[in-house]
């Protein structure tokens, strides 16, 4: 069975005649880690929102883990079950000092001080804040300071993390250290990701791309295949990864999504001796 099942999902903001999620179905399993991408306007956040339960759906249903996100009883199962990290590291953060922070959601749900002790240590080992357990947030990067909002989801222990434009407010570094530790707790712990991201470099990254247009799924597949007609994307009004656009301006059609594809592509064109090969 999968981990998050939508049939024939749909939403409507209260008071609005605008569908924003319109008859999605799909199946999410667990362990894989899943890039959401589309314009803005398409759904992408309020389909996230229905993944938790902060949302109830308008019609068709929500299973996550075999439980509804519709039945108010599920709510405290279902904050264990997936966990969000939002845009803005500061609106998460409501100690003075990192490890309280962290500690805060699993006191919520009434775990025993010696295993929140224990939740805390190794939550902040796992996202690289461990050594700044006991500093004040405010005096940690964006990108430090998202980890910490990472690592107070971790010790929760779900099964599930979406990240809903966990980097947009982050320099590159900082999208470069939250991108590693979701990759760590992807691979390490099995934990699903559901990634929204508007940077296509960070997508490229995932297992799994799924393409929302005007509240529909309009492609859903690997990278390379959501990826692969250049024109298409341009015309949803996304942006293509970086390696992508210099292959194009290149006159190169292939479609070459990472910095290493980037390098072996423009290796494999050029002589040892750094010339055009005929």
């Amino acid at each position: 069975m999968s981990f998050i099942t939508c049939n024939n999902l749909c939403y409507q903001y209260s008071g609005s005649n605008r569908t924003v999620i319109n008859e999605i179905n799909l199946q999410i399993e667990q362990g894989e880690f899943i890039a959401v991408i589309g314009h803005n306007g398409s759904g992408k956040s309020t389909l996230a929102k229905l993944f938790n339960g902060l949302f109830v759906p308008t019609a068709g249903s929500v299973e996550v883990g075999g439980i509804s996100t519709a039945d108010e009883e599920n709510r405290i199962e279902l904050l264990q079950q997936v966990g969000m990290v939002f845009q803005n590291p500061d609106n998460q953060i409501v100690a003075s000092i990192v490890e309280e922070d962290v500690a805060f959601g699993p006191e919520n749900l009434g775990v025993e001080p010696a295993e929140i002790r224990k939740r805390v240590d190794e939550a902040l080992k796992t996202v690289g804040m461990y050594d700044y357990r006991l500093k004040a947030p405010h005096n940690l990067s964006g990108g430090q300071k998202q980890r910490v909002a990472i690592a107070g989801i971790i010790a929760m222990q779900p099964k599930c993390i979406i990240l809903d434009e966990a980097t947009a407010m982050l320099d590159p570094i900082g999208r470069k250290e939250v991108m590693d530790a979701v990759k760590t707790l992807n691979r390490d712990f099995g934990i699903t990701i559901i990634y929204i991201t508007h940077f296509m470099n960070e997508a490229v990254e995932a297992d799994r791309v799924i393409l929302l247009d005007q509240g529909v799924i309009a492609k859903d597949g690997t990278p390379k295949e959501v990826f692969a007609d250049y024109d298409q994307l341009i015309a949803y009004g996304l942006d293509v990864p970086q390696s992508y656009q210099l292959m194009k301006e290149l006159g190169i059609n292939d479609c070459v999504l990472t910095e290493q594809e980037c390098v072996e592509k423009l290796q494999e064109l050029l002589g040892e001796n750094g010339k055009t090969r005929d």
